[in-house]
């Protein structure tokens, strides 16, 4: 007895080649131009890409306002200038573990950073007296050549600068001025002397 195996039918292949294609994704439409025979399909973009370009391009106009418009931020450059302010307080304050002597003093001076920052502090507090360039206002010209009280040397500035001069009104700054504060005031007076700022006639003692 023989049995027959049921006919393949033809309609087969044509059935699994339909169900492969319906399996695939529409391909992206052609665009029209063409390089060297090469043609490209118009794939967008991912969405997440086009939406963190347009988070980033958002991120980008808030960062430019926050910093450049409306000045509320500190910028690199800002922020490097303070540590390095910072860092120029915290070696001046070393100076404090020695004695007030013109050595000592001295070494301040010629830090030209720090006293480019206690120019502000001198501005604040001994510009009214003394002008914002040591001219000389109602008190003496820190630039020339004479001296009131001492020879001018930095110990002698200290000493006037800390205890003050009650007869001419000039108060005593060591009781309103931090110790490195006061140290720095007369390190940078000290870098005016010989500048011979036009001001108030020299008044007091001259001194080479």
């Amino acid at each position: 007895m023989t049995t027959s195996s049921p006919p393949i039918s033809s309609d087969a292949p044509a059935a699994a080649n339909t169900a492969s294609a319906k399996s695939r994704e529409p391909e992206a439409d052609l665009l029209e131009h063409e390089y060297d025979g090469i043609r490209e399909y118009d794939n967008p973009l991912p969405g997440w890409w086009v939406w963190m370009f347009a988070g980033s391009f958002f991120f980008s106009i808030a960062y430019a306002f926050h910093y450049h418009v409306s000045h509320n931020g500190v910028s690199i450059a800002d922020s490097y200038e303070q540590d390095m302010r910072e860092a120029r307080e915290a070696d001046a304050k070393q100076s404090l573990s020695e004695p007030v002597t013109e050595d000592s003093l001295s070494k301040l001076t010629l830090d030209s950073a720090l006293m480019a920052d206690t120019q502000v502090l001198f501005v604040a507090r001994c510009a009214p007296c003394h002008g914002e360039h040591g001219q000389g206002i109602i008190g003496p010209n820190l630039t020339d050549g004479s001296w009131i009280h001492g020879r001018g040397t930095l110990t002698d500035i200290y000493g006037v600068v800390e205890g003050g001069v009650a007869a001419k009104g000039m108060p005593a700054w060591g009781r309103l001025l931090t110790p490195v504060e006061l140290r720095k005031v007369v390190a940078f007076v000290g870098t005016q002397r010989g500048k011979n700022v036009s001001g108030k006639a020299a008044e007091g003692t001259p001194v080479q």
